[in-house]
């Protein structure tokens, strides 16, 4: 099951259990007939945030709605605002059936980075290392695209590594340390391409591949 049919899954499944809640307590859209038990109501307030926050982000209307109830303290702990709480989740499911959650979107393709990095991975450990390094190279500079599109920088379409590289670094989105530890994976994933094997080895391969993992983890998430 892919990221995405498992988020919509999550929002199912909270929005059934969210209308089941107030068909209980009688609910008619204007008020209950029945108090919602206080329990009911901070559990599905919990899952709620932790999937809003995950798929929308923190700073989303969505997920500040949320938060705003769990902590004021006329709401958090008065279920009377259920019913707040599971509008606050029926608008991020529209909008994530609507195609609008961004964060999730970036969600998805380090997801599918992922992929490509167990590729490299078992490439390396099959002893398939030249291959390897060309691939865990263009996840390196795919990565670095993605990066630059989150933070909304101006990149032409067929820019390389050492662009990408630099005009991240100079927007300081990591580290000087980091832009040069990139030049050298660049250049392993380049004689990988123009056939120059001697200039590197197996090791190499394993710790570009260990790094960039890790990369694409830090700051993709």
């Amino acid at each position: 099951m892919s990221l995405s049919e498992k988020v919509e899954k999550k929002f199912k499944s909270l929005i059934e259990e969210g209308q089941a809640i107030l068909q209980r307590s009688g609910w008619d859209g204007k008020d209950y007939h029945s108090s919602v038990n206080v329990v009911d109501y901070r559990r599905f307030r919990t899952e709620a945030l932790n999937l809003v926050k995950r798929v929308c982000g923190e700073n989303s209307d969505h997920y500040q709605e949320l938060k705003r109830l769990a902590e004021h303290e006329r709401s958090a702990g008065n279920s009377y605002f259920f019913k707040d709480c599971f509008g606050a989740l029926q608008a991020a499911h529209k909008d994530y059936e609507d195609g609008l959650l961004f964060d999730l979107r970036a969600l998805i393709a380090a997801e599918v980075l992922g992929d490509f990095v167990e590729q490299a991975e078992a490439l390396v450990s099959q002893g398939y290392h030249i291959p390897a390094a060309s691939l865990s190279g263009a996840v390196l500079e795919d990565t670095l695209r993605k990066l630059a599109k989150a933070h909304g920088l101006d990149i032409p379409e067929k820019t390389k590594i050492d662009r990408l590289n630099s005009d991240l670094a100079r927007a300081e989105i990591y580290s000087k340390l980091v832009q040069k530890r990139i030049t050298a994976l660049a250049d392993i994933r380049n004689n990988a391409d123009h056939g120059h094997f001697d200039k590197f080895s197996k090791d190499d391969v394993e710790d570009m591949v260990t790094w960039i993992k890790r990369f694409a983890a830090d700051y993709l998430d």
